[in-house]
């Protein structure tokens, strides 16, 4: 789950002269209508320093989005995967990480294991005695209070629990799937896993799953992989703080009955990105799969799409 930052604002030249000219008369106000020695200082010490933050925040913001500009730029016409120094580190990557394989002889337990991860227990634990600690609530006759607490920190609790027992494969199982068929192309695989998402090739489907839905997709109806990224700045306290690039791996696939292409997405680190390209390539082998790239920036609070 991503964290929810507080209120979120681009410094823009414009919103920092708004800003500094709030703080000259917030100063001006205090120096000179409240008038003791509390205002003076203030003004004197606590408004100066502000507008000192506020440029930094603003200079801070301003060289990171140049520099990302032109990150963009070299992401878009491909010399940044193109260099030797980006080829030199795909390389050793390859030589330290291969493809996995699945760990169990049943489809339905390697994809149930894998969903049983240690965050999510440990979330559940901290809901349950969140839950507990509302209780206490009762015996201070704030009925109201700990009936929404519990409530809420039970949805918190079952939240976690679903994904722990793994409620997407559960669900993504009793639908129309062929499953001794995915099983068998799933069973001897080479897999790629980042965070909570895989993307798997199988003998005659291309498996993927992220943290709400499980993708088992026929070689035949797709049309290729292409890289999307997306950079993710982060704020602070409402200011510019860092930034991270996430990579997906964005499959295209041919819908059987419209014909149109749907895009399926899923996060992987960029060189395994690249390793899902050069993979399907096998798999795809006399096709033109021209690798298409699109960069998109989004603030830490906004959803990936």
């Amino acid at each position: 789950m991503r964290k929810k930052d507080g209120f979120q604002f681009i410094m823009t030249r414009k919103l920092l002269v708004v800003y500094i000219v709030f703080t000259v008369l917030l100063g001006l106000f205090l120096f000179f209508v409240i008038g003791d020695m509390a205002g003076k200082c203030a003004a004197c010490i606590v408004c100066p320093m502000i507008i000192v933050y506020l440029l930094y925040a603003y200079c801070k913001e301003s060289k990171a989005d140049m520099k990302a500009h032109e990150t963009k730029a070299q992401y878009m016409n491909g010399s940044y995967f193109e260099s030797p120094e980006w080829h030199e580190k795909y390389v050793a990557y390859l030589n330290e990480h291969t493809f996995e394989k699945p760990k169990y002889q049943s489809m339905k337990l390697d994809l149930l294991k894998r969903f049983q991860r240690r965050e999510y227990l440990v979330k559940m634990i901290l809901s349950l005695f969140l839950m507990f600690c509302t209780l206490c609530l009762i015996p201070l006759g704030r009925y109201y209070m700990a009936i929404i607490g519990f409530c809420l920190f039970g949805f918190f609790f079952l939240l976690e629990f679903s994904l722990y027992i793994g409620m997407p494969v559960r669900k993504w199982l009793k639908g129309d799937i062929d499953y001794e068929e995915l099983e068998a192309s799933y069973l001897k695989s080479k897999m790629l896993f980042y965070k909570t998402n895989a993307l798997a090739f199988g003998t005659t489907h291309l498996h993927g799953f992220t943290e709400k839905k499980i993708y088992a997709i026929d070689y035949r109806l797709v049309e290729g992989i292409s890289r999307k990224i997306v950079r993710l700045k982060k704020y602070e306290d409402g200011i510019y703080n860092t930034e991270e690039y996430q990579h997906f791996a964005v499959i295209h696939v041919r819908l059987p009955k419209s014909g149109d292409i749907y895009d399926v997405e899923i996060e992987l680190n960029e060189f395994q990105v690249q390793m899902a390209i050069d993979k399907l390539s096998v798999y795809k082998i006399g096709e033109d799969l021209m690798e298409n790239l699109s960069v998109n920036e989004h603030k830490e609070n906004e959803a990936v799409i």
